[in-house]
């Protein structure tokens, strides 16, 4: 896998926490893309939802969402090949989870730990996570991909994210049983107690089961005070720079009571516009793939070739 350069870590987490706006329902048609900033607001209207598969197809040209379609379904079957101690592993997990009297179960499993976490590590996680706060800006300040609005921008996020990691409560107990309930409530939501059960599925219905983890995974944030909901909701989005085929988008919005600012570059592709730094990771990987398919094929052809020299070479004697 290609290594995520930080520009692309700054517009995945801005999509992550991105606020959209949700009076502008409209923006759901087809119209969603027919202007940058209405580009943008849909995206983050889809995510707030939980609406995968439709996410997928508004921020993707046809063509690559058509490419991730096959290679889900291509990495799908290799559920066929787990084997029986990987599904036996994964029926006992889901059982865990999701048996009558799970949340006491796993209360009694956790609050031993919670002690230990007291005891051992609650006062060495904020130096910790320090520690990668100042990893993250080094990496962000280092990086050719962001110019010097985007580093700040990408500063005040991580700067952001940082004090509320920090300042979080990890180890209180209502809030783990809180958590505790979130998670055997998603796991029962997904009705899911098989690999089987997972092989069987559609794509469409695989997106489904990916929107109720994703707002499980929201409403554990909330527990501790990171709600991405509201950081949704507080949204405004600004076309400042547009021309035929390319356009800038400024985002304002509020991330745990602090005003951020996002600039997300657009581009138009086929009357749509699409983050453009999306778009240069999948024209990358076409290029990529295209290469590497020559290169086989390449190397295909040669191979019956070396092979037929010798026999040739024999013939001559």
């Amino acid at each position: 896998m290609q290594p995520i350069r930080s520009r692309w870590l700054l517009l995945a987490a801005a999509f992550a926490l991105l606020p959209a706006c949700g009076k502008q329902s409209s923006e759901q048609s087809g119209n969603g893309s027919k202007t940058p900033a209405k580009a943008v607001l849909t995206t983050v209207q889809l995510l707030k939802s939980g609406q995968m598969d439709d996410l997928l197809q508004h921020v993707l040209p046809p063509d690559a969402y058509q490419q991730v379609r096959t290679r889900w379904n291509a990495h799908h079957t290799d559920l066929n090949q787990a084997s029986e101690a990987q599904r036996k592993r994964f029926a006992a997990t889901m059982q865990r989870f999701t048996e009558p009297g799970a949340e006491k179960k796993l209360w009694a499993q956790v609050q031993p730990k919670l002690d230990q976490f007291d005891k051992k590590y609650k006062q060495q996680l904020p130096v910790t996570i320090g520690v990668v706060q100042l990893m993250l800006g080094s990496e962000i300040n280092k990086s050719d991909q962001l110019t010097a609005d985007q580093k700040k921008q990408a500063g005040d996020l991580v700067s952001a994210l940082g004090q509320w990691a920090q300042q979080a409560d990890w180890g209180n107990p209502d809030k783990v049983k809180h958590a505790i309930a979130v998670i055997t409530g998603s796991a029962r939501k997904l009705d899911i107690k098989t690999l089987q059960q997972v092989n069987a599925l559609t794509y469409k219905q695989a997106m489904q089961k990916y929107g109720v983890v994703w707002n499980g995974f929201k409403q554990l944030l909330d527990i501790w005070g990171l709600s991405i909901d509201k950081t949704l909701d507080s949204v405004t989005a600004k076309t400042i720079v547009s021309d035929q085929y390319k356009a800038t988008v400024q985002v304002h919005y509020v991330l745990l009571g602090k005003p951020q600012t996002l600039d997300v570059q657009m581009v138009k592709l086929d009357n749509r516009w699409y983050a453009k730094d999306l778009m240069d990771r999948w024209y990358k990987y076409k290029t990529d793939a295209a290469e590497a398919a020559s290169a086989a094929a390449s190397a295909s052809a040669a191979a019956p070739a070396s092979a037929a020299s010798p026999a040739i070479s024999g013939s001559a004697h």
